[in-house]
């Protein structure tokens, strides 16, 4: 997602064709970006976590680290998801090369943000203790 969004970037201010090698790596973008979210939501269904935060949703919700693996790590990746499709769609029917750069651009940074911001790193409360690798 990161090389996506470099290069559509990249392409939008030099000027350069869209070309097939661009719609190809946009295009697995997006359909890596669908297997991770098939994944992870298995693993969201057997995490002790979110099972214990479904046991008692009320509870849940007052515990920042429980609402994070019950509801917001899980709705921001498909939003993620979402936007990756809409951006890879809206591509295909921009008429000239620097409009299709652009909405992969912003669709996909849009994305990309939601991804870094949603990610449980080690730096935070809900990533504390997990280790980066």
């Amino acid at each position: 997602m990161v090389v996506s969004v470099v290069k559509a970037f990249g392409g939008q201010k030099s000027g350069i064709a869209y070309t097939d090698s661009d719609r190809k790596r946009t295009m697995f973008t997006m359909i890596f970006g669908h297997i991770q979210l098939v994944m992870g939501l298995v693993l969201y269904m057997v995490s002790p976590a979110v099972q214990a935060a479904t046991a008692d949703m009320g509870a849940a919700m007052k515990d920042p680290i429980l609402r994070f693996w019950a509801v917001e790590h899980v709705m921001m990746m498909v939003i993620a998801i979402v936007l990756l499709t809409i951006g890879n769609i809206k591509s295909k029917k921009a008429s000239t090369d620097a409009a299709k750069f652009k909405t992969v651009a912003i669709w996909y940074g849009i994305a990309l943000v939601l991804v870094l911001v949603t990610i449980p790193w080690p730096f935070r409360a809900v990533g504390a203790g997990r280790g980066w690798f």
